[in-house]
């Protein structure tokens, strides 16, 4: 079976042509021979450009073919590192992470001196608390307890340092800072709260027969501290080290059970918001000076409070506060009833 010819019509056109004029015998012939020349010439040329045409096209098929390949391959790729990138911010703070993977970040072994407010907690009795209960049991409820801190310490711009056990360490003011005092008023506020997360939590624990949920202390201390990357050329970790961290470990195993014990270095920048209740000073080796300690009873007005708590108060000077974050679809119910209740009785007095 013979091939198909595009120009297989015009080349019939011009062979018929040909004979044609070969049967005639005119002046004109030698017009004629170079018209149908011309012609073959027109056909042969396209005939070719067609050919070029269609291995252009082949060729153009075959790169999109390798072109949808490596595109697919990429998607693969970018998919593989988007996985490993959002697993590797799971163990580094979230600001490093990005600076890392935005190429702004200096990996070198080096640390820098600066003013930071430093943030501890831990579990009261936690030992004990844990032998209480099942491996499994302690896990989810410890798991539920940092993701619930987390979320809020990243909420307030907190550079999460590390969890040690049941203790937690972060810190404001780098490699982000909004200035010594805003840091210090966001630590603040970020513990704040966590306390009332903690409050919530204790509720629901209880509520799923957990006999003595988690009690949390809280220590604060703005001061200079060494940060950046410690380690070798090898394994880096990007953390602070210095006295002023050694105090806020300290403040914070003096604190009382489910209180914020604060230096006199971070009570300078929150006193206008915050109740607070000066505890006895102490001094530690390695810090010249004397360590002035207060307690937060509170917040001390509404201007810094969440925009979500409601506070209710008499001139009696007794109080209601109410933290919506915490409360469910069904407690808000509630809580609507309640109010709406109190206020038709205050209504008929």
């Amino acid at each position: 079976m013979s091939s198909f010819d595009l120009y297989d019509r015009e080349k019939d056109i011009l062979s018929k042509a040909e004979d044609i004029i070969s049967s005639i015998d005119t002046e004109h012939n030698n017009f004629l021979n170079d018209l149908v020349t011309a012609l073959e010439r027109v056909v042969r040329e396209n005939e070719d450009l067609t050919k070029h045409a269609d291995r252009q096209e082949r060729k153009l098929f075959k790169l999109n073919s390798n072109l949808k390949k490596q595109t697919k391959e990429l998607d693969e790729r970018r998919e593989v590192l988007e996985k490993l990138s959002s697993q590797l911010a799971k163990y580094i703070p979230p600001q490093i992470h990005n600076a890392i993977f935005e190429g702004n970040y200096d990996t070198n072994v080096a640390t820098t001196r600066k003013q930071l407010t430093v943030f501890f907690s831990d579990i009261k009795n936690f030992t004990s608390t844990a032998e209480s209960l099942q491996p499994e049991t302690l896990t989810h409820y410890l798991n539920e307890y940092f993701s619930e801190m987390t979320a809020i310490a990243l909420k307030h711009g907190a550079t999460i340092d590390k969890y040690i056990g049941d203790a937690m360490m972060v810190f404001f003011g780098d490699p982000e800072s909004e200035g010594v005092k805003e840091d210090a008023r966001s630590c603040v506020e970020m513990a704040l709260e966590m306390q009332e997360k903690i409050s919530f939590l204790q509720k629901k624990w209880k509520n799923e027969g957990f006999g003595n949920p988690f009690e949390v202390r809280m220590g604060i201390n703005t001061g200079y501290c060494n940060v950046g990357n410690f380690g070798s050329d090898q394994r880096l970790s990007y953390t602070i080290i210095g006295g002023e961290v050694n105090l806020t470990q300290r403040l914070e195993s003096n604190a009382e059970v489910g209180k914020i014990l604060i230096s006199f270095e971070t009570f300078v920048h929150v006193k206008d918001f915050v109740e607070v209740e000066e505890k006895p000073p102490f001094r530690m080796k390695g810090i010249e000076r004397e360590i002035k300690t207060y307690q937060i009873v509170s917040r001390k007005n509404l201007a810094h409070q969440n925009t979500n708590t409601i506070r209710i108060k008499n001139n009696k000077e007794e109080s209601l506060e109410i933290n919506l974050d915490n409360l469910d679809l069904i407690e808000k119910s509630e809580l609507i009833k309640n109010l709406q209740d109190a206020l038709n009785r205050i209504g008929k007095l």
